[in-house]
């Protein structure tokens, strides 16, 4: 690893100096002379055992010359370490990661404050990406096919670009106007980049709690993805402070908050059991088309969910009995695997709406940051069986900008599907390569690493009323992406019909 220390912008950084990834993991310190948000945490918690001001426990402490972040380790145990870690911020940067992996942060971390570096602001001419682990043993052909991929879907970006612009120049009857020029570069990046693969490098800042960094550690120690393993050790080593970072001076901001950080498997042990008693039943297959309903049935969005994960564009076919009894056993699992240290994550959240269907990765990326959403997409989860993903016909695994829909663009649009046909015809023929040669887990992961962001992608949103109405209203003015603005307003509509409580 190496490790670097710039007291003068109080940023330490971390990376793994590996060749098959670039990634690096910095922190932005809040002081470098002290653990500040440990201390504000030890404050905190004094505060509630007390009925005397912030100002005057803080006075206290200060005066009387104890170090607070010991104090907190010493009252770390006996208040519990969730109480107390939440009350300790810590801010990351994670650097050159994939932009799957990126989006799996926010799908999985319901509470965080965070930026991931936008697309649109990117040089794809020079792509980056990680590559096999010199410790997964496959082929050259099967490696050389990957980074093919890769290149193959950012020249058919890099073709398209140019002949969509002047077709949105024609169409559009740009000006020279400033604004009209700035629309005209969004919406021409907003069609191609339908075709830049998720396995992209990006990077983002997030600021969490060291309670949700301890938890997030936990959950990448025990991940089935490679690059999110190596990712968990380079979080853990940069917050508990290697000897080569605090001899050049750094202090650890919170490392008494992120001892407890062992491999969590308790969703993989419980998800795995789960599925071997429900696979045994029938199912259906799930239309293409979107589903709005309220207060269902929580226990059997729980059972749905978990089936979702073998198929998800089947639906399980249970009967009343069978119902039941299923609920029985899974019931057995979920208590014996998981309690208040130990939740079930996404597949268990449900709320007051529940909307379904089918969108493509770029609208749900942008939608997967609405915090407020619970919220469940297989595509994000570990168990899935990516197999039945694959087993699509091309011409049934992506969907083109809205824009092309337009009559006039008709020539453009067959050029895209022509184009997007091939790279997903190449992309099935790949992953039979990776199968043979690669474990399930290492396939799993490298084979949504080439799905771009035109990839239809199975969702399931779950809000209150006030959610839903508060992301309608922000997603479908102008502005923003137009596969967004149409999904949000399709979800209107269908609301509308439901319930005419929509209907202002």
């Amino acid at each position: 690893m190496n490790e670097e220390f710039f007291k003068e912008f109080h940023i330490a950084s971390i990376n793994g100096d590996k060749k098959w990834h670039s990634l690096k993991v910095n922190v932005l310190l809040q002081n470098t002379e002290a653990k500040q948000p440990s201390i504000n945490a030890f404050l905190g918690a004094r505060y509630s055992r007390s009925a005397d001001s912030i100002v005057d426990i803080a006075k206290e402490i200060y005066e009387s010359g104890k170090d607070a972040s010991k104090k907190l380790e010493a009252i770390f145990y006996n208040y519990g370490h969730k109480s107390v870690g939440d009350m300790a911020d810590v801010f990351l940067t994670l650097e050159n990661i994939p932009i799957f992996v990126a989006q799996r942060f926010f799908y999985s971390n319901p509470v965080h404050a965070g930026q991931e570096r936008s697309t649109r602001y990117q040089d794809f001419s020079k792509p980056k990406f990680v590559r096999f682990p010199d410790s997964i043993k496959v082929s050259r052909k099967v490696q050389d096919g990957y980074e093919d991929l890769m290149h193959l879907a950012l020249k058919y970006y890099s073709d398209l670009k140019d002949e969509t612009e002047k077709a949105f120049i024609s169409y559009f009857k740009v000006t020279n106007d400033v604004n009209e020029k700035s629309a005209l570069k969004a919406r021409v990046f907003d069609t191609v980049r339908y075709f830049l693969p998720i396995g992209l490098q990006t990077s983002m800042g997030v600021l969490m709690s060291a309670r949700a960094w301890a938890e997030r550690i936990s959950y990448y120690r025990a991940s089935k993805f490679e690059i999110e393993r190596e990712l968990g050790e380079l979080i853990y080593n940069l917050l508990m402070g290697t000897e080569n970072l605090k001899n050049q001076g750094y202090i650890p901001e919170a490392d008494g908050l992120i001892r407890h950080t062992e491999a969590d498997s308790t969703r993989k042990a419980s998800t795995e059991a789960i599925l071997e008693i429900i696979s045994n039943y029938r199912t259906s297959d799930i239309p293409f088309e979107l589903f709005v309903s309220p207060n269902r049935d929580p226990s059997a969005e729980l059972i749905e969910n978990y089936s979702l994960l073998i198929n998800p564009y089947s639906k399980l076919i249970l009967g009343e009995d069978e119902f039941e009894n299923v609920k029985k056993k899974v019931s057995e699992i979920i208590f014996q695997n998981h309690n208040h240290h130990h939740q079930l994550g996404n597949v268990g959240q449900s709320g007051s709406y529940l909307i379904s269907g089918i969108a493509d990765y770029g609208a749900i990326k942008d939608l997967i940051r609405h915090r407020s959403f619970e919220k469940f997409i297989p595509l994000f989860e570990e168990e899935l069986d990516f197999d039945k993903e694959m087993e699509r016909e091309a011409k049934d695994m992506f969907r083109l900008c809205d824009y092309l829909e337009i009559p006039e663009f008709q020539a453009l649009r067959e050029k895209y599907s022509k184009n997007m046909l091939d790279y997903y015809s190449r992309v099935k023929k790949w992953y039979k390569l990776l199968q043979k040669e690669a474990s399930k887990d290492i396939s799993n992961e490298y084979g949504r690493y080439v799905l771009n962001h035109g990839y239809r992608v199975f969702y399931k949103f779950y809000g209150s009323f006030d959610d839903i109405a508060y992301t309608i209203s922000l997603r479908t003015r102008n502005g923003g992406h137009i596969a967004y603005r149409k999904l949000t307003r399709d979800w209107l509509k269908a609301l509308n019909i439901l319930d005419p409580i929509w209907s202002g």
